[in-house]
């Protein structure tokens, strides 16, 4: 550890080819199901801005927010994440911020249990999905990368939500029926 800085020295990984995640902020440590807090790196300040505009714009009431940890997904087009909560951050009034990038996927959206099935919701490049508030512990996962939307799909819902630069935005009921 740097002691000037407070941060890890971290590794470059050796091969691109079989990474499927990468961290930015607070480290994740994936054995013991923690964030570290003596272990973390820069968070871009790009990112921090982006996730506070986006609280801002999505959930206006809900106050400030500073993004502290970023865990980036890597998907190759026959991997998965199974169903999981975001259960572990120090915080659970803040969100969890995920933008989708690269190919359109199938994510999983499903209940505070295992026992209630996901909904299937296409996520095109840049489609954010924001858990908040009844949906913050929802159990969520990725089941498909789809390397060509005209394939057939499943049924699937979609939700379009553009961030108009107007303070009156209409969000999508995250709780489930």
């Amino acid at each position: 550890a740097n002691a000037c800085t407070g941060t890890t020295k971290v590794k470059p990984y050796r091969s691109p080819k079989k990474l499927s995640w990468a961290t930015m902020g607070y480290l994740y440590d994936w054995t013991k199901r923690t964030y570290k807090e003596e272990a973390k790196s820069p968070m871009p300040s790009e990112i921090q801005h982006l996730a506070a505009e986006l609280l801002e714009r999505m959930l206006p009431n809900a106050g400030s927010f500073k993004a502290e940890a970023a865990i980036v997904n890597y998907y190759n087009l026959k991997q998965q994440m199974g169903g999981h909560r975001d259960d572990l951050e120090f915080d659970f009034t803040k969100p969890v911020v995920s933008i989708s990038l690269g190919l359109p996927a199938i994510f999983l959206l499903g209940g505070t249990t295992r026992n209630e099935a996901p909904l299937p919701v296409l996520v095109r490049p840049g489609d954010v999905m924001m858990l908040a508030g009844k949906s913050r512990l929802a159990f969520h996962g990725m089941a498909k990368v789809i390397p060509n939307l005209d394939e057939d799909l499943p049924s699937v819902a979609h939700c379009d939500m553009s961030l108009p630069s107007e303070s009156s935005i209409a969000i999508p009921d995250t709780e489930r029926a």
